[in-house]
């Protein structure tokens, strides 16, 4: 099985070709396709037709799944498979609308953040020809990489609150659908998870490529640990600029058959909430358990 891997004019978002993800995989290809991931922490296949268990099949090539902690919008039948839609059947939410129109990684308020995720789209939303809904990368390894040495010796050892009620303070004022059906299903899920604060290092180490990753959320961090606020509100807003520089982004747009994986260790995501119904959008996320703790 022959692969090729066409770079993009970014750190991140390769697209890996010459592969059907729903057929066999032999051992060879698929470590080609892992170590794409590793390097790159972004890639993507086009033209894939993924059922459910297809994905999960896939998906567990990799190791162990997490389930989304908010399991009303996991698949029914398939609960590994995320739901992200705006599609509402019968007056309720069928996946989560507005998952993620911020800067983050996945699952962050969680002791041991996952490896990575893997997203298929099933419907895209198109106005005059054009798909809506991109999704924005940003790759946290670049961003390190380009630090002054002096920044990076400031950060080395330095970790930082993450906060669940900053971010539900920060998603009332900037989400824009907070008050349609949708939003508030999503918002009042979020509240169920309850306040808390977990500590995270502002630098990881991945795993497997060895790379320095910067590690933070747009929105979410309250404070860093031995700084006092003054300083550590600066230095966030300098670490929140710094990591989405152009030179470090890739947008991708969406098609129909399209799989994207990312690295939640190297990287940071944002979803583009330009369109709403009848423009309808469905999208099956599975998640990759971090087995190796970075």
């Amino acid at each position: 099985m022959a692969i090729e891997i066409v770079e993009a004019d970014a750190p991140l978002g390769h697209e890996i070709r010459g592969i059907d993800l729903a057929g066999e995989i032999d051992p060879a290809s698929f470590a080609e396709i892992e170590a794409a991931y590793d390097r790159y922490g972004v890639v993507v296949f086009r033209g894939q037709a993924l059922s459910p268990e297809r994905q999960i099949a896939f998906s567990r090539r990799f190791g162990p799944l997490d389930r989304y902690v908010l399991e009303r919008y996991n698949h029914r039948d398939w609960p590994e498979v995320f739901v992200i839609s705006n599609i509402v059947e019968k007056g309720e939410p069928i996946g989560m609308a507005d998952a993620g129109r911020y800067w983050h990684t996945d699952m962050w308020l969680t002791r041991n953040p996952p490896r990575g995720s893997i997203l298929h789209a099933l419907e895209v939303p198109v106005r005059d020809g054009e798909p809506l809904g991109d999704t924005w990368f940003a790759s946290t390894a670049a961003a390190y990489d380009a630090l002054s040495d002096e920044m990076k010796r400031r950060l080395d050892g330095l970790t930082a609150v993450f906060s669940t009620d900053r971010y539900l303070a920060f998603r009332a004022r900037t989400n824009k659908d907070i008050d349609k059906p949708s939003g508030r299903a999503s918002q009042t899920a979020l509240q169920q998870l309850g306040s808390g604060d977990i500590e995270h290092p502002l630098v990881r180490v991945h795993p497997r490529s060895g790379r320095r990753c910067l590690y933070l959320c747009e929105g979410v961090i309250s404070r860093v640990v031995g700084l006092d606020q003054a300083a550590s509100d600066e230095l966030v807003a300098f670490l929140e600029r710094h990591v989405v520089r152009p030179e470090f982004v890739y947008r991708h747009r969406w098609q129909v058959g399209d799989v994207v994986m990312w690295d939640n260790r190297s990287c940071l995501h944002k979803a583009t909430g330009d369109f709403e119904l009848p423009l309808r959008r469905l999208m099956h996320r599975t998640t990759l358990a971090n087995a190796a703790a970075a």
